[in-house]
């Protein structure tokens, strides 16, 4: 009985336990999406930083949403993929247009500076 007491705790003590991001996690991120930015361009290589390789760094988001967002070209309107990431009551929100991350991750309890609703 006392042993499978202690494996149910234990099973259950490991389920509470989900993936934490960290600073170090989200400097990964930023790191790759820097890397994406300065790279030198050649025709028809695609470069940024696509969900997939945010979800390998950061884990599958809290929550997925789509957005418009406007613009000033001849295409008026861009859809994108809002990643939110939920941890210990603050939200880390991430933004892709055409999936590739569209600016660098903020960290933990800071505002994105560039999102897409304050560039209306």
């Amino acid at each position: 009985m006392r042993i499978s007491s202690l494996v149910f705790a234990t099973l259950l003590g490991l389920t509470a336990c989900g993936k934490r991001i960290t600073n170090a996690n989200i400097d990964a991120v930023n790191g790759a999406f820097d890397r994406a930015e300065n790279a030198p361009r050649a025709e028809g290589v695609d470069h940024g930083v696509s969900p997939k390789e945010v979800e390998s760094m950061l884990g599958v988001p809290t929550r997925v949403e789509s957005f418009k967002m406007e613009i000033q070209t001849r295409k008026p309107v861009v859809e994108g993929t809002r990643y939110i990431y939920e941890q210990d009551g603050q939200a880390v929100v991430l933004h892709f247009v055409d999936n590739k991350l569209i600016s660098k991750s903020p960290y933990f309890g800071e505002k994105s500076p560039d999102s897409p609703e304050e560039k209306k």
